[in-house]
């Protein structure tokens, strides 16, 4: 039963109509996608910054240990009463797989829920990024535009690359690296038709976030010319890139196992929440999503990351100071996979840039120690490990050397950017591939996306083919005999009188009885049908109901809509609209 339109999506059909050009309407709707987008990255900062600031105002400092255990006990209390049907899906894995599985279909609940216990979770201290909660709303703006008003799955695809891009942008207040990063992780593959809305969302979620917000540049500061002769440098801290994103996916695996175990959510909360609040009391720069400590070492206030630990208290040396930093380099992704695994909310995306600046800091301390003469940039080599363990960490190599780029202003570094993630994801993907243990998940290939959303934009219904007369249980085998010799397909349905179907006959269930003639009065449907092994629902996407022909091993299945038979659909005409698909100049929007 088709839903009435209201007077909004009546509007919007008058106006597509009298649009000569179809691709005003997506231009449209991207910038409508990217200034709703661009409101909820203000929220979720103003929720972050007013619990940070109140929670440490009105928490003495020794008690500021405790914070975290508060903000994953509120999120898992929300998650399980509130929030409970969309607790599951975060950031960006799961909007992929809505995209391919779910025919670009997200809740409307996921445009605020993540903001809102992301923003608890990074308020009262958690160590994790809010990219997750942007990701997945902007996601759910998109869809749910497209949902609103009855656009297509292409449609509805794009955008939700649009969102996707918007909050990228406005949080980072990087246009290009949302851009970017939409494109290389979110939609199947580049076609020049996406370029200008994504770019349009992009701009315009940053431009509304810095007009109420002012410019928010992360890291700026002043670089030196890059000398050519450092690059044996840059080469090095990208394979000790790989290797910390190696370490930091692991140390993720070791969290969500451990806190696994603890099968009551709220114990599990608490016990996170205590490990985290140990870890901060310990070393402070833990305490949030990491950037204030990022800032405070490029201001060279190394100092200020230090004096509030009880660390403090141990003689100040060159080699205390080396320690130190080896230890908050180590620890920041235990603090993530424990915030992100008992109770708290939010992504590694930007714990991987805050855990490649202090691998970079570290690393430009112990080469200026052991090599004086080199007269090194320490923001340099800061911003050339955010990239370098951002590209291993997120698969997205490109994203990072432009969001790098855009987020610390060092457009000069651009080479050196290049290198470091050649480096660093080439030899992750070199031994991922070496090692015969490490299997890619099922719909994680981009050719398999890529097949996969190409069907998925096939319409099942216009893929029935036209309705032979149904049979009934009473039919005799005569009948039946008649209907096949008129039919091109070797089955028929069994419906009853409401056109619910109840069994199919194939001519190898009837070839027995064939050469009994004084049995083709006698014999029914009845006797003859068998439950389908398989049905297909009319708005099954098309990618699923391929998997069905194959793990079934048929070349004709049922489509039923809630149980009531609307036709048949072969395997041979979803291929062959399949490969006309594939073979369009514009295969995407």
């Amino acid at each position: 039963m088709k839903h009435k339109l209201n007077k909004f999506q009546l509007a919007f059909f008058r106006w597509r109509r009298r649009q000569s050009n179809n691709r005003i309407m997506p231009f449209v709707l991207s910038v409508v996608v990217g200034l709703i987008v661009g409101v909820a990255a203000i929220l979720i900062k103003t929720i972050i910054f007013y619990i940070e600031q109140y929670a440490v105002y009105f928490a003495p400092n020794i008690l500021n240990f405790l914070l975290p255990l508060i903000g994953f006990v509120l999120v898992t209390f929300l998650n399980r009463n509130v929030f409970s049907k969309t607790a599951y899906f975060s950031g960006a894995r799961h909007v992929i797989e809505s995209i391919e599985k779910n025919t670009s279909i997200i809740r409307f609940r996921l445009i605020y829920s993540k903001f809102v216990t992301t923003g608890l979770t990074i308020g009262f201290g958690g160590s994790s990024g809010v990219e997750a909660a942007i990701i997945t709303s902007g996601a759910a703006v998109g869809s749910n535009v497209g949902r609103v008003l009855r656009l297509n799955y292409r449609l509805r695809t794009l955008l939700i690359g649009c969102g996707v891009a918007a909050g990228i942008s406005a949080v980072y207040n990087a246009p290009m690296g949302g851009f970017i990063f939409a494109l290389e992780t979110i939609l199947p593959e580049f076609t020049p038709t996406l370029l200008i809305p994504l770019l349009v969302a992009a701009a315009a979620g940053k431009i509304l976030f810095e007009f109420f917000m002012g410019q928010h540049l992360r890291f700026e500061v002043p670089l030196t010319d890059f000398a050519y002769e450092q690059i044996p440098l840059v080469i090095l801290l990208g394979v000790l890139g790989m290797l910390m994103s190696n370490y930091l996916l692991k140390t993720y695996s070791y969290c969500a196992l451990y806190f696994s175990r603890i099968k009551n959510a709220y114990l599990r909360a608490i016990a996170g929440g205590v490990a985290l609040g140990s870890i901060i009391y310990l070393l402070p720069p833990m305490y949030g999503e990491g950037y204030v400590s990022i800032n405070a070492l490029l201001s060279g206030e190394e100092r200020s990351l230090i004096v509030n630990s009880p660390l403090a208290a141990l003689p100040t040396t060159i080699w205390f100071n080396l320690f130190f930093f080896f230890l908050i380099t180590m620890v920041k992704p235990l603090a993530t996979g424990i915030c992100v695994n008992s109770g708290g909310e939010g992504g590694y995306f930007a714990p991987s840039i805050i855990t490649g600046g202090f691998l970079g800091y570290l690393f430009y301390k112990i080469v200026a120690l052991l090599f004086p003469f080199y007269g090194l940039n320490m923001a340099t080599f800061m911003f050339l490990g955010m990239a370098s363990v951002f590209a291993c960490i997120m698969n997205a190599p490109v994203t990072a050397i432009f969001l790098v780029a855009e987020i610390t202003q060092s457009y000069q570094l651009f080479v050196p950017l290049m290198l470091v993630c050649a480096v660093s994801y080439f030899l992750k993907y070199y031994i991922e591939n070496l090692s015969s243990s490490v299997e890619q998940p099922k719909g994680q290939g981009k050719a398999l996306r890529v097949d996969r959303i190409l069907l998925n934009q096939l319409n099942i219904s216009q893929l029935i083919e036209e309705d032979d007369r149904p049979l009934s249980e009473n039919d005799s085998l005569r009948t039946i005999v008649e209907n096949f010799s008129s039919s091109n397909r070797d089955v028929l349905q069994v419906l009853d009188n409401k056109g619910v179907l109840v069994g199919v006959i194939t001519l190898s269930d009837m070839r027995k009885q064939l050469g009994d003639v004084s049995s083709y009065d006698t014999i029914t449907a009845k006797d003859l049908m068998q439950p389908p092994k398989v049905t297909v629902e009319i708005d099954e996407p098309a990618a699923d109901v391929l998997d069905k022909f194959d793990e079934s091993k048929l070349w004709s299945l049922p489509v039923v809509r809630k149980g009531t038979f609307k036709g048949f659909i072969s395997k041979s005409r979803l291929l062959t609209q399949y490969r006309k698909d594939l073979t369009r100049v514009n295969r995407f929007f």
